[in-house]
């Protein structure tokens, strides 16, 4: 990821929509979950999902960016690791829950999976966000340094490896029209923008995001599987 993104992120990940209902979702998933008391979380970005896990159980955070750790040490006094997620220097079944947020499609995914199923203990659980749909694909990823955005059945084939799937759902479902319909215009105007779509909002359009948005986390923390999105979510387990 660009190094300004990381400055974007830390200015606005505690109150921006996105951020706020990814976190409200993967919230309401670790709920349901037997055991959290040791977490990692993979690509844990400036540290405002380490504070918002923390209450469920010791949380470390590893990334490797060190400019994204450095942001982490000014908000959260967590445990940090820099590192690869495709080689984690963390022995094996150490934890009981691994959350990776919008983490795979930066990597080798099969890799990164691999490790993650080494470091969980038995029966640990994984909660993973991905990008979803090649077709939405723009500056917005170039930016971020993806290399894949996915299908649902797509990511379920690839975690099954080693997991089973609790629940697998897209989610960003109503924000999938005009996203697309933003990104398809962009590309007719061959718009040159060497940032992120992320931008600051006017409070009455967040606030109104982060309310339609909810009432997805409610359809989803209901067993209500979405059939497309913006986004996917995953909450699996490790196999015996």
């Amino acid at each position: 990821m660009e190094i300004n993104e990381y400055s974007k992120m830390d200015q606005f990940e505690q109150k921006y929509w996105w951020w706020v209902v990814k976190r409200l979702i993967v919230d309401n998933q670790i709920k349901k979950l037997s055991n959290t008391s040791k977490i990692l979380e993979v690509g844990c970005g400036t540290g405002t999902n380490l504070k918002s896990i923390s209450k469920y159980g010791d949380v470390t955070g590893i990334d490797f960016s060190k400019n994204a750790l450095d942001f982490c040490k000014r908000r959260t006094h967590n445990p940090l690791i820099l590192a690869d997620a495709e080689k984690l220097p963390i022995d094996k079944e150490t934890f009981d829950l691994i959350v990776a947020l919008d983490v795979i499609e930066h990597l080798n995914d099969e890799d990164a999976l691999s490790e993650f199923y080494r470091i969980l203990k038995p029966n640990g659980f994984l909660i993973i966000t991905v990008p979803a749909f090649k077709f939405l694909w723009s500056q917005h990823d170039d930016v971020l340094h993806h290399l894949r955005r996915y299908r649902k059945k797509e990511l379920k084939n690839k975690l099954e490896h080693n997991f089973s799937i609790r629940m697998i759902s897209y989610w960003n479902f109503f924000m999938l029209p005009p996203i697309t319909a933003i990104r398809l215009i962009n590309k007719i105007r061959k718009t040159d923008q060497n940032e992120s779509d992320v931008k600051k909002l006017p409070f009455l359009i967040n606030y109104t995001l982060i309310k339609v948005m909810r009432f997805e986390d409610f359809l989803i923390s209901n067993k209500i599987n979405l059939p497309c999105g913006v986004s996917i979510i995953a909450v699996c387990e490790k196999k015996d």
